[in-house]
């Protein structure tokens, strides 16, 4: 529910706000003593707060329904974990329910205090000044034709038409089946699960959600058929006598889920992203549990199905993968203490000033993980490392590292009271659109792959 939120801001955004800064924008009529500058800014401060307004109810809504139903959920998975001495479901359940509570209770108070129509403005104005900066970024560039230049700007919607990149990514859900065999030879999933090299072998329990690596980097599998830990123990004593099974890596909920967040918080760079899910077997254990290195991501982009150019192989094929992006999601990593690596085409300038060296491809993979409120963000993360972004410091940033930065940092708290979770700050999105318009073509960016 929050995208549909976000859909009736991005409407009124589109169609009301856009219309009136460019009226902000005109030359002034001195006659009138720029009547027509100011009485457009004084509409668009009310559209802000009437759309503030809106936003807000449907957000109550929405978190409020979101709580009722952790709690009918948490219940009976506290009930089911009880019984069933799975106090893994216990846990997570009695986590949903507190952070649903913990979140309608921040949202109740960002209104009465006025941080969210604070964050609001902020936003709208943030908004205003990226379009502005893409606009000075294209009509810089040399290298584009006049008529370049004019298809980029109505394709992006620089001048009517809602303002921003519009770009289609292919979601790939990974899955395993029970009968998959390499060459016909013995049963994939066997053999990985039996394999004596820890470092690479898929524990079929682990995948299945019956163990985990810790139970803190425990994820929720989907599995099509009847699949218990004894039933897992018959398949691997003889494969050809035990019931057929599919595992997913996740959910088709938990993963529409992620995309959500997805798209809500990529509209804070200036990206308008749709996702287009479609369900792949994999076949190679490196995809099932990929090693830990940025290294081992680009084997896994350039192998088939996801068949993306180096850059350094044909610079052409790796420039239009650009407008083609992918993202995997996946089971495991060899250190499982990661939940998502990506891979950046061409070096980026950090926020900091700091050099972000490329990997000669595009592509990102992630895995899912619980708490949802934790890691709900990490597909929209990869993606932000997909346009040259970085880690930073700060649990209000969605670009944070634990591993490698703070978790706090001084604008966290104030930043939770403006904002709904974690942000992409103004400085980040315009280093996307830097790396946007130094490195996607021309023919990409005058074509507008949605409306």
């Amino acid at each position: 529910m929050a995208e549909v939120c976000h859909d009736i801001g991005r409407w009124v955004e589109e169609n009301v706000s856009e219309p009136l800064e460019r009226c902000v924008e005109q030359e002034c009529n001195w006659w009138c003593l720029c009547c027509n500058k100011w009485f457009c800014f004084i509409v668009w401060v009310i559209v802000t707060v009437v759309n503030w307004v809106v936003e807000t109810v449907c957000e109550i809504i929405a978190v409020v329904v979101a709580v009722v139903i952790a709690v009918i959920v948490g219940i009976v998975n506290i009930v089911i974990g009880i019984f069933t001495w799975d106090w893994g479901r216990v846990w997570d359940a009695l986590v949903d329910i507190v952070a649903s509570i913990v979140s309608l209770v921040v949202l109740i108070i960002r209104i009465f205090t006025l941080g969210s129509l604070i964050g609001a403005f902020r936003d709208r104005a943030n908004a205003w000044s990226l379009r502005n900066y893409a606009r000075g970024l294209i009509d810089g560039n040399r290298a584009y034709s006049p008529e370049e230049r004019d298809s980029i700007k109505k394709a992006l919607g620089l001048d009517g038409g809602g303002f921003g990149f519009r770009l289609k990514f292919t979601a790939f859900r990974g899955f395993v089946k029970s009968d998959q065999a390499f060459d016909g030879g013995a049963r994939d999933l066997v053999d990985w699960h039996n394999d004596p090299n820890q470092a690479t072998r898929v524990d079929l329990k682990i995948l299945a959600g019956v163990n985990s690596t810790t139970f803190w980097q425990r994820g929720r599998p989907e599995i099509e058929g009847d699949l218990s830990e004894s039933d897992i123990d018959a398949y691997l004593a003889d494969p050809t006598t035990a019931d057929p099974f599919t595992i997913f890596c996740m959910s088709q909920g938990v993963l529409d889920d992620k995309l959500s967040a997805a798209v809500v918080k990529g509209s804070l760079l200036g990206l308008k992203l749709r996702f287009d899910t479609q369900d792949v077997q994999l076949r190679r254990r490196e995809h099932v549990r990929m090693g830990a290195s940025s290294s081992a991501l680009a084997s896994l982009l350039g192998s088939t199905p996801f068949s993306r150019t180096r850059g350094s192989v044909d610079a052409a094929a790796a420039q239009r993968d650009l407008c083609a992006p992918v993202t995997l999601a996946s089971f495991l990593y060899v250190d499982n203490s990661f939940t998502g690596f990506s891979a950046h085409l061409a070096t980026s300038t950090c926020v900091d000033g700091t050099s972000f060296a490329g990997n000669d491809l595009t592509g990102c993979s992630f895995r899912d993980r619980v708490p949802d409120f934790a890691f709900r963000y990490v597909p929209i993360h990869e993606i932000g490392h997909t346009f040259g972004l970085c880690h930073v410091d700060g649990a209000h940033r969605i670009m944070l590292s634990t591993k490698e930065k703070s978790f706090l940092d001084w604008p966290t708290i104030p930043e939770y009271w403006l904002s709904d979770g974690p942000v992409f700050t103004l400085d980040e999105a315009k280093r996307v659109w830097d790396y946007i318009i130094a490195n996607f073509s021309a023919a990409c960016l005058s074509t507008r792959q949605f409306d």
